[in-house]
């Protein structure tokens, strides 16, 4: 278990704390293209890492992201004109642009000289990937921007899901981490056949629910971590292996089998309390079947809140009836299964009450790998996924590996896999 200090040290994410400061090295998500589309439409709400702020397009088609309050009085700025060039407070009239200089004051004296002096805090951003991206750290540490490999493609092979969770971002993060978790949590799609993992294309999730109990593997990476469960088989002579590679900050790509559609995932703080989880599924070779995808995870959700029905107050929705019928939780959707057990830990989860066991394994590690990088970021030495060098190109597998060989040969006994069994092609 942790102490109390420990576990507001992974948890805590504003300017000042570790984490906080462990974040802002890096490129991060801060909100979906489709809530700026509108150049000159209504700027809207962010919250990022314990900060509120405000993204927007000018009329000109150039997005931003600011600090929310009008540096003068405090206004919020998401009432604003959104004018070419930037932000027009409608209190007084200043007007702030994308890189945060005060363009006018027209309130004060033609000779004033107040503008000049001030610097209204604002983020550099990118766009890629149907997301606008940002960088929160000191403007001379700025890192390169990484090179997913989804960022680029077409519509049609990308689906990038945002969604509300009411919780500390660690507890839905943390459950990435337990590879053990989807025999239990998710059991229903081994029941009930025509909502099965299978019929939506992940075959491998079927194919894991044979062995409860896996070996858990973990080392570390120059991007941060890459996790093995190990899981048997019927055949003695063979292994089923899942990986999971852990880039920094928060982002991860879950495992997925041969031709099926992949999986990456951010966990967002919007501050110490909630956070988005982002789902971007994507397929390099192929369109992605998106209702299914949505009637697996159950993650649907609407700009502005990008909340779906489920909460604490209502049990998220869950069916007892349907738990006695062959659904393991009587929750609908793997990604609000997850937030079931996420939210019920409360806001941030106490974890200094925990007995953790051996399929804790990966979540032990972890932690004990992002306390030693506060501390090496405390002294200057170059933080994970800071290499130029590095080119975020991962894949994860979820296959069948001889016994005698290592696990880390699974991604490459899938692709001998997938080279000798092309997908088949849809009716």
């Amino acid at each position: 278990m942790l102490s109390y200090q420990q576990n507001a040290k992974l948890t805590l994410v504003g300017p000042e704390t570790p984490l906080g400061r462990f974040f802002r090295h890096y490129w991060i998500p801060a909100a979906n293209l489709e809530e700026i589309a509108v150049p000159g439409g209504a700027p809207v709400r962010v919250g990022l890492l314990g900060e509120k702020l405000v993204a927007f397009r000018d009329p000109a088609g150039k997005a931003g992201l600011m600090q929310e309050f009008c540096p003068h009085r405090r206004a919020s700025l998401v009432y604003g004109r959104n004018e070419e060039g930037g932000l027009r407070c409608l209190y007084h009239g200043w007007k702030m642009s994308q890189e945060g200089r005060v363009l006018e004051t027209p309130a004060e004296p033609p000779t004033s000289k107040l503008r000049d002096n001030l610097r209204h805090r604002a983020y550099p951003v990118r766009e890629a990937g149907g997301i606008l991206w940002t960088y929160m750290g000191e403007k001379d540490n700025e890192p390169p921007f990484p090179n997913f490999p989804w960022l680029n493609l077409p519509s049609s092979h990308l689906l990038p899901v945002k969604m509300y969770q009411d919780c500390n971002f660690l507890q839905g993060l943390e459950g990435d981490l337990d590879p053990a978790h989807p025999n239990y949590l998710h059991r229903d799609f081994e029941v009930v056949a025509e909502k099965s993992w299978s019929g939506a294309g992940w075959q491998s999730i079927a194919n894991l629910m044979s062995d409860g109990s896996p070996e858990i593997i973990c080392e570390e990476t120059p991007y941060l971590m890459r996790v093995g469960a190990v899981r048997k088989t019927d055949d003695p002579k063979m292994k089923y292996v899942r990986t999971t590679e852990w880039v920094a900050p928060f982002y991860t790509y879950i495992a997925t089998g041969p031709h099926e559609s992949q999986l990456f995932k951010a966990w967002l703080p919007i501050d110490d309390f909630t956070c988005f989880t982002y789902y971007i599924h994507f397929n390099p070779t192929q369109p992605l079947d998106v209702p299914a995808i949505y009637a697996n995870w159950g993650h649907k959700s609407e700009p502005k809140t990008y909340r779906t029905p489920h909460n604490v107050g209502n049990m998220h929705l869950q069916d007892r009836q349907r738990m006695i019928s062959g659904n393991y939780s009587g929750v609908e959707g793997a990604a609000i299964q997850d937030r079931v057990v996420q939210e019920s830990m409360g806001a941030i989860c106490d974890r200094t009450g925990e007995h953790l066991g051996t399929s804790d394994k990966a979540v032990i590690f972890y932690r004990r790998l992002i306390l030693r990088k506060l501390d090496e970021m405390d002294a200057g030495k170059p933080l994970p996924g800071s290499d130029p060098s590095l080119d975020f190109q991962h894949r994860t597998a979820s296959w069948y590996v001889p016994s005698d060989q290592p696990w880390q040969d699974a991604l490459r006994y899938q692709v001998e896999y997938e080279q000798n069994n092309p997908p088949v092609a849809a009716a």
